[in-house]
């Protein structure tokens, strides 16, 4: 594709104002022409912040008044679905926040329907694009970890109605609970870091505010050849905290989207540890300090935008991410019927990732 991508956003919440917008609109191969929200006062005032012309308030008028090749679906959970249908339908490609349905018998329906077209269909896992996720994939690859057999992931975050999303639909049926907002990524970026897909998931959770759905989490996956994770996901921290611990016979990596620590039987811990942390506030102070350029702050969501824009550029009309986004709703159905049956459940992966 010669000329720029004519991108619509729908959806006008925190992370469209916040992330997707900017994103698109530093992409030098993108045309951000329209914004849709049905809340009309609440997308005019965003298309006045970044000054796009053209607002509305349905897909379907966007369609009918529109010429666009892409949308870029922001809104609540429960809508995804129903509006990347629509979308692939029009003939657009898609990138739509996760999860990719709120049941796993819409999500099927979603990747029926996203194989009969020849659009890119992208569900967002932005943490693989975290440069210090993708350096440990690529030790785990190269063996350098020894055999991996157990990593844990936390994701720990302030109630999104006191910080991020102030919308009530994450404490209903609707919304799905902090399963299905932490749980795609902490799901995908297990997947990702074995290269695999679990065989079966327990789960244990509470609603510790007495709400339809579980704002605590813990979910422990069984992988093929005797390998463990375990995800652990709260809406009830004082502060966001992300960690992730990949335990290997030969080395233990303790990373974070800014601290990457390697533990193994010659190393330090404590010493590596206030090393990574003396040179990040040296970068945060100094962020041109020559020593620290490349670690610079790296906001993945735009990586993963930028990704997406590149993968139209080159007219590809498929994406490996929508099979793998499929299999995450599987585990997080499980796992969601673990929780209502107390019981361990076994996974049927749609394929492997």
């Amino acid at each position: 594709m010669d000329r720029k991508i004519k991108v619509a956003v729908v959806g006008t919440g925190e992370l469209a104002i916040n992330s997707r917008i900017p994103a698109y609109l530093s992409n030098k191969d993108v045309e951000l022409v329209a914004l849709v929200d049905i809340d009309k006062r609440k997308t005019q005032r965003a298309a006045k912040k970044f000054g796009i012309k053209r607002s509305y308030t349905s897909i379907e008028e966007l369609f009918e008044k529109q010429d666009i090749d892409t949308v870029s679906i922001c809104t609540p959970p429960h809508t995804h679905a129903d509006i990347t249908i629509k979308a692939l339908d029009y003939g657009a490609h898609v990138l739509c926040e996760k999860p990719m349905a709120n049941d796993i018998k819409k999500g099927k329906e979603v990747f029926e329907v996203s194989k009969t077209k020849d659009k890119i269909l992208m569900i967002s896992s932005y943490r693989r694009f975290v440069p210090n996720f993708q350096r440990a994939r690529e030790r785990i690859l190269k063996g350098t970890l020894g055999q991996v057999y157990c990593i844990e992931d936390i994701q720990l975050s302030p109630s999104p109605l006191l910080t991020w999303g102030k919308s009530p639909w994450y404490y209903n049926e609707e919304g799905g609970g902090v399963l299905f907002d932490l749980g795609p990524h902490c799901f995908d970026l297990l997947n990702y870091l074995y290269g695999d897909f679990p065989n079966v998931v327990s789960a244990t959770g509470f609603s510790y505010l007495d709400s339809p759905v579980e704002d605590c989490c813990t979910c422990t996956l069984e992988y093929p050849e005797n390998k463990l994770a375990v995800g652990t996901m709260s809406w009830l921290a004082s502060a966001s905290i992300e960690k992730t611990n990949i335990h290997g016979t030969a080395e233990t990596l303790e990373i974070s989207p800014k601290l990457f620590l390697e533990v193994n039987r010659i190393g330090i811990n404590e010493i590596s540890l206030w090393r990574e942390v003396s040179l990040y506030l040296i970068g945060r102070k100094f962020p041109s300090f020559p020593l620290l350029h490349s670690r610079g702050n790296v906001d993945p969501l735009k990586l993963e935008t930028d990704y997406f824009i590149e993968q139209i550029k080159q007219d590809h009309t498929n994406s490996l991410n929508a099979l793998n986004a499929l299999n995450v709703l599987a585990i997080i159905d499980a796992a969601k019927r673990a929780l209502g049956e107390q019981k361990t459940i076994r996974i049927e992966s749609v394929k492997q990732c």
